[in-house]
């Protein structure tokens, strides 16, 4: 568990060098430690999977991808989502949900450690993040350690509420964060393990942004689903 930590905080200062989404300031992230994360992992071997690596460039708008076929766990059951959203699948990973029309996003892995960064379309501006990877001694408590470990490299202060279950697989907290220079922001974290896969859904605003934008957050992680065939 240890080793995975250390992993994911090397990891989300990579991630962050580019990244478009943050949850205290809109859409304008702060890169922060990019080159002391680069300097870290000079010596580590090759990715073995980078699918549209971030390169500071606007990440490109999602399309509807089609529902594998298999057994899913959905975070809420009972979350019904606008016709018009599509659906965003990992295949490699073994996960899904569904986001407006028009939300923009991309994926890189890093040493088994998959992470999506995406941002839902004005006037919501909601700041999605999808940490993914395996470690079989991860419990609920430790997935939200790690996202609270990712805000903080990404230069957040973070308050993080108790988890409230979903169901056997998933369990959902609250959380308010501020930015370097005082800006507030709130998020919802969901996370989900299903034996050895780990999942880590981050979802937030700014803080005055958050009430507004609470049912689409609501919508977006309740219809995230983890599919057993696919991993």
């Amino acid at each position: 568990m240890i080793k995975t930590l250390l992993a994911l905080t090397a990891f989300s200062m990579v991630v962050m060098t580019g990244c478009t989404a943050s949850f205290s300031t809109g859409n304008d992230a702060n890169s922060g430690n990019a080159t002391s994360a680069s300097n870290k992992n000079s010596n580590k071997p090759a990715s073995n999977t980078e699918t549209a690596k971030d390169d500071g460039k606007s990440k490109p708008a999602l399309k509807n991808e089609k529902k594998p076929e298999g057994t899913a766990k959905t975070a809420k059951k009972d979350n019904p989502v606008p016709e018009n959203w599509i659906y965003v699948y990992d295949e490699a990973k073994g996960y899904g949900f569904y986001v407006p029309d028009g939300t923009t996003g991309a994926s890189e892995t890093v040493d088994g450690v998959d992470t999506f960064v995406g941002s839902t379309p004005s006037p919501s501006e909601i700041a999605i993040v999808v940490i993914a990877f395996k470690d079989k001694e991860m419990t609920k408590d430790d997935l939200l350690d790690v996202a609270v470990k990712f805000l903080e490299q990404m230069g957040e202060k973070v308050t993080p509420g108790d988890l409230t279950a979903e169901s056997d697989e998933y369990a959902v907290a609250e959380a308010t964060t501020t930015s370097q220079d005082g800006t507030k922001g709130k998020a919802k974290i969901l996370v989900g393990t299903d034996i050895t896969d780990n999942y880590v859904m981050l979802l937030g605003t700014e803080e005055s942004k958050f009430a507004a934008n609470e049912k689409i957050i609501d919508e977006i992680w309740g219809s995230f689903e983890m599919w057993s065939q696919a991993n």
